[in-house]
């Protein structure tokens, strides 16, 4: 396979991971029920994320940097609404 086609599948990877944590940061934001939530999990989770940032950096792959910035940040604000404690909206 030529290595624009690795590129092309990476950033497919890529966007179906991203895309995933959108939902769960909208409904977070949106209802404020965190107490689900573990975390833990996303701690080490975040950490994970970091470390294949830089293992993107180390191997120039810009669709593993670009991927886990951008899901370290949903991560983070996952983990930000979680430390927040926002108690859950009240029933309309």
């Amino acid at each position: 396979m030529q290595s624009h086609l690795w590129t092309v599948l990476g950033m497919v990877a890529g966007t179906c991971t991203t895309a995933c944590f959108v939902p769960q940061v909208w409904k977070l934001w949106r209802e404020g029920d965190t107490a689900a939530i573990s975390r833990r999990m996303y701690i080490v989770l975040m950490a994970a994320f970091a470390l294949w940032m830089v293992h993107g950096v180390m191997i120039a792959s810009a669709p593993i940097i670009i991927f886990n910035a951008l899901n370290l940040l949903l991560s983070g604000a996952v983990l930000a609404l979680k430390l927040r404690g926002t108690p859950a909206a009240p029933a309309a």
